[in-house]
């Protein structure tokens, strides 16, 4: 029974913190609208850092699986020599996969490629498709390293196996290192301005619960007098400043997933956003965003409000 008054104590009395917090919100209306602004913009920034982060990243991951070392083999190129290449190509370092690809896949891909293109195709059948040469294509792990694995093909024991050696794209690696040096300049911008805006939202939360305080000074010491505890005082700035961080976090997440729908639709069928669009409209995902920036919102709220009350509620000497 004692429990179960306790329980019911404690319940009332956190809807009582909740509710005078609530109604703070509203007594300094500008400054808080003003915190929540700014705080919106901080939380902003740091959420399209961290979706144009990933976009970067599945740009670069797509680009550079499909830019790889091709070793076209001659027709007649001896089992024994050919098998020493294969090996060797496999052995060093920075090989990820090495994959064989016959006359036959070779030509299936190439009409593939090209089934809207009559003319290459007509020009296929006239020469034949076993004009296609038989390769290896070869992905490494460090783009860097193309010309190194490519070199091993060039060696002169293999030239009675290789035909040629091709290194990818020349637009396409350029794309890459575009899209690397993009990356790096959107996560130091990003952070850059996501902290200048975090600390001015800081400032004007601390600012607005130093104002509370002192509007609420007189109400502060009568609470002292009749036996308040220093939590329910703290109480009320706290949910104030909690408030401000889960209206920010919510107009945010919604700012940046209205982004996301709009533009991510015309660019979902192309392959090198489709993977960053899936995984970011994926419900676990979504989920996952909104609940983290409200928290990120709410503990900002709660740190700039800890700084304010540290200075001026000064509950430490009573």
């Amino acid at each position: 029974m004692k429990n179960e008054q306790k329980l019911h104590h404690k319940l009332v009395t956190f809807g009582r913190i909740v509710k005078t917090g609530s109604r703070n919100l509203f007594r300094n209306a500008w400054l808080s609208v003003a915190a929540i602004a700014v705080m919106l913009v901080a939380l902003t920034i740091i959420l399209l850092a961290v979706v144009l982060n990933v976009t970067a990243r599945g740009v670069i991951s797509e680009l550079s699986s499909n830019l790889k070392v091709s070793v076209y083999l001659l027709d007649d190129a001896p089992v024994a020599t050919q098998s020493e290449l294969e090996r060797a190509i496999q052995e060093h370092p920075h090989t990820n996969t090495v994959e064989f690809v016959s006359k036959d896949e070779a030509q299936r891909r190439f009409l593939q490629s090209f089934e809207n293109d009559p003319e290459l195709l007509a020009g296929l059948a006239l020469v034949g498709g076993d004009s296609l040469p038989a390769s290896y294509e070869i992905s490494v792990t460090d783009l860097n390293r193309l010309e190194e694995v490519g070199n091993i093909a060039n060696q002169e024991q293999y030239n009675n196996v290789v035909e040629s050696v091709t290194l990818g794209r020349t637009d396409a690696k350029k794309t890459i290192d575009r899209a690397a040096s993009m990356q790096r300049f959107i996560t130091t911008a990003s952070i850059l301005a996501a902290a200048v805006f975090t600390i001015i939202s800081v400032l004007i939360i601390f600012n607005t619960i130093r104002i509370a305080i002192f509007t609420r000074s007189e109400e502060i010491r009568s609470m002292k007098l009749i036996g308040a505890t220093p939590g329910y005082i703290r109480g009320p700035f706290l949910i104030e400043a909690s408030i401000y961080g889960v209206i920010a976090g919510v107009a945010a997440t919604a700012i940046v997933y209205s982004l996301i729908f709009s533009v991510g639709s015309g660019l979902e069928n192309q392959a090198e956003f489709a993977a960053t669009h899936s995984f970011f409209t994926e419900y676990t995902t979504i989920i996952a965003i909104f609940f983290s920036t409200i928290l990120l919102g709410i503990l900002v709220g709660i740190f700039s409000s800890s700084l304010a009350m540290e200075k001026y509620l000064k509950l430490k000497r009573w």
